[in-house]
């Protein structure tokens, strides 16, 4: 009589293969769940040095030619900056280069660099203006401010629509 079944050597060959299988699979979502973490975190880290070049950006002045850092908390997390402002060969422009790394990690390497420019005109520099920094409303002789032409009112014929109840208010 001959019985059918799968020997020891056939099922350990097969648990073999499943294993191999499933840790190659198991490597692959380690290997996503790591990327999406350091993908989060680089986007976070491009924000802040983003957002600290746009604050040096609408400052009231020039920033000054130097190196600064700083820590912030963002995301709820702890994130170590530095921004290096230098002059370029355009009198008035200044390039600011700002990077960005997670404070509590051991390295160095910043997750973020962004650079950019901030400057002045010569001409807005040589216009007097109304006192306040935002208002870049240049003032006329001996301080007046100038007078705008008025434009003309654009008028458009009203619009009228019948209602969808047979004209019945």
């Amino acid at each position: 009589m001959s019985r059918r079944g799968f020997t020891l050597i056939e099922v350990l060959v097969a648990l073999a293969i499943a294993a191999i299988g499933l840790g190659a699979a198991l490597s692959v979502v380690t290997n996503a769940a790591s990327n999406t973490t350091y993908l989060r975190d680089r986007v976070l880290a491009s924000w802040i040095a983003e957002n600290h070049l746009t604050e040096m950006r609408l400052g009231p002045n020039l920033p000054d030619l130097n190196k600064a850092d700083g820590t912030l908390e963002y995301a709820g997390r702890k994130w170590k900056w530095q921004s290096t402002v230098t002059q370029t060969q355009v009198d008035g422009l200044r390039r600011i280069e700002v990077t960005v790394r997670d404070a509590e990690s051991e390295s160095e390497t910043p997750l973020a660099t962004m650079s950019g420019f901030v400057g002045r005109t010569a001409l807005a520099g040589s216009l007097a203006t109304s006192g306040d920094p935002y208002d870049p409303t240049p003032l006329g002789p001996g301080g007046a401010t100038p007078t705008v032409p008025a434009t003309p009112a654009i008028t458009t014929p009203a619009l009228t629509t019948k209602a969808s109840n047979g004209g019945v208010p």
